[in-house]
C-alpha cells in the first residue's frame, strides 16, 4: 500500500481481521492483526504504517490485547515510517517477509528496531541462507508456513541450535490434524482456527455430562422454579463444582465468594447462569472449565460478546435481542465442542424461535447478525459490506471494528482473572 493511498484510509473503511496465535497448551499469546481497505478489491498484506498506529489509538488496541502481542507484517515502508516507534515495544511484533531482507538498508533499521527493544519475527524463509540466519540470531520469532514448505525445510529449521533458535511459530494451522503435524515436528505455537474445526460424528449421542448441563439449561429457559433448579444441580455434583470455580473466577465482578448454586442464582441472577452454563458446554473440549487455556471456550465467548455489542447498537431499545444475540454467538460454535450436527444438538437444547432460526437458517434480525459476523470474521470483506447493506445506518465497519476491540478487551479480562 503506498502512502499517498494509506493517507486517505479512513477508518470507516478499516476492516480489521485478526487470527489468534496459541501454544502447547491453548493458552493465548497473541493475535496476528491484518489492517485493509475494505474499498480495494485486491488488498496488499501489508498495511501502511499511519493506518496501523492510528487504529492502535483509536481503537485501544493496546489495552483490549493487554499482555498479548500484536503480531503485524512489515515490509520495508513500514518499517522506515517514523509513527512505528509510537507502538509499544513490548507489545508489538514486526513480522518481516523473508524476502523484504535482501535490501541491506532494511536490514539495517530492523537491527536498530531491534536495539530500541522491538521483537522481530522472521517471516516464511524459503531456506537457510546467511541472510536469513543472520536475521535469526537477532529475532524472537520466526513463522513457518506448514501447508507449502517441505517437511524437510520445516524440519531444518527447527534444528537449528538451540543457543540462538527463535520461537517457532506454525501458520496456516487450519485443522486439528494441522495442529497434531506442527507439533509433532516440533513446534511450539500455532496460529489459525484448528481448534474451532467441527469434527462431527454420525450417530454420536450427547454424554451424560452434557445432557445434565443441557436439561438445566432448559430448566431457566422455561422460568422454572428456584428449587428445581437447585434440585437439578443436587444430581450434577461435577456440574455444580465446575459452574461454581467459573463465576467466581471469570466476570461476575463480585467481592463476595459464590459457595452455592442458591447463592449463584440470588447474587448473579439467571441471564448471567445461563450463560455459564452455555460456556460450560465448551468445557470437553480443549482444557476442560480452565477458561483461559481453553480456546474455544474463549472465541464462543468473543463471539456471544461481539453480536451482544453489536445488537445494542443496531436496536438501543431492544434488551431482549442483545441477550439473545450472545446466546447465538456462542451457540453458533456448539458443533465444534460436541462433534454433533447443530440440528441433533438443538433437538435437545430448548430455546426460542428466533434463536434456532437464526441459528439454522440465519433468518430474522438474530439471523442477519450472525451472517455478519460470520462474514466478518472469515475476512469476508465482500460479505461483510453485503451484509451490512441490510443493518441500517447505525451499524457500520468502523463500529463492528470498535465492538472486536472492545469484545477481544472483555475475553482477556475474563481469562486475566481466571488465571
Amino acid at each position: 500500500m503506498s502512502e499517498s493511498h494509506s493517507s486517505s484510509t479512513a477508518m470507516d473503511q478499516l476492516f480489521l481481521g485478526r487470527q489468534p496465535i496459541l501454544d502447547a497448551s491453548g493458552a493465548l499469546i497473541g493475535y496476528e492483526l491484518l489492517f485493509r481497505d475494505s474499498n480495494n478489491a485486491v488488498t496488499p498484506a501489508v498495511a501502511a504504517a499511519d493506518v496501523v498506529c492510528k487504529a492502535f489509538a483509536e481503537l485501544d488496541l493496546a489495552n483490549a490485547l493487554s499482555g498479548n502481542k500484536a503480531f503485524l507484517i512489515a515490509d520495508a515502508a513500514f518499517l522506515h515510517h517514523e509513527a512505528i516507534e509510537t507502538l509499544s515495544a513490548e507489545q508489538v511484533v514486526f513480522e518481516v517477509p523473508a524476502a523484504q531482507l535482501r535490501d541491506a538498508v532494511l536490514m539495517e533499521r530492523c537491527l536498530m528496531l531491534i536495539e530500541r527493544g522491538y521483537a522481530f519475527c522472521l517471516r516464511d524463509p524459503a531456506e537457510l541462507d546467511e541472510t536469513a540466519l543472520l536475521f535469526l540470531r537477532q529475532s524472537m520469532f520466526m513463522k513457518l508456513n506448514i501447508k507449502e514448505l517441505p517437511e524437510e525445510t520445516l524440519t531444518q529449521f527447527l534444528n537449528l541450535p538451540a543457543d540462538f533458535r527463535p520461537l517457532a511459530i506454525a501458520h496456516h494451522v487450519d485443522t486439528v490434524a494441522d495442529h497434531a503435524h506442527a507439533k509433532a515436528l516440533g513446534f511450539q505455537f500455532f496460529q489459525g482456527y484448528y481448534f474451532a474445526e467441527p469434527t462431527i460424528v454420525e450417530g454420536k449421542k450427547l454424554d451424560p455430562a452434557s445432557q445434565g448441563l443441557i436439561r438445566i439449561i432448559n430448566l431457566i429457559h422455561a422460568d422454572a422454579d428456584s428449587g428445581e433448579i437447585e434440585q437439578a444441580f443436587k444430581t450434577e455434583t461435577a456440574l455444580t463444582v465446575k459452574l461454581l470455580r467459573l463465576t467466581n473466577s471469570v466476570g461476575v465482578g463480585l467481592r463476595v465468594h459464590i459457595s452455592s448454586v442458591k447463592q449463584a442464582i440470588n447474587v448473579i441472577g439467571r441471564r448471567h447462569i445461563q450463560r455459564w452454563l452455555q460456556l460450560l458446554l465448551y468445557s470437553n473440549h480443549g482444557a476442560g472449565d480452565a477458561f483461559e487455556r481453553n480456546p474455544l471456550m474463549q472465541l464462543a465467548a468473543l463471539k456471544g460478546r461481539f453480536m451482544e455489542s453489536l445488537a445494542g447498537y443496531a436496536q438501543p431499545r431492544n434488551k431482549e435481542l442483545a441477550e439473545q444475540a450472545f446466546l447465538v454467538g456462542m451457540m453458533s460454535l456448539m458443533p465444534a465442542a460436541l462433534g454433533m450436527p447443530l440440528e441433533a444438538i438443538l433437538e435437545q437444547v430448548d430455546i426460542a424461535a428466533p434463536l434456532r432460526d437464526a441459528l439454522l437458517t440465519h433468518e430474522g434480525d438474530l439471523g442477519q447478525l450472525l451472517s455478519l459476523t460470520e462474514c466478518f470474521d472469515n475476512e469476508d470483506m465482500a460479505g461483510t459490506q453485503t451484509a451490512l447493506g441490510k443493518m441500517g445506518p447505525s451499524v457500520s465497519l468502523e463500529l463492528m471494528n470498535r465492538c472486536l476491540a472492545d469484545s477481544i478487551a472483555w475475553v482477556q479480562a475474563l481469562a486475566t482473572q481466571a488465571e
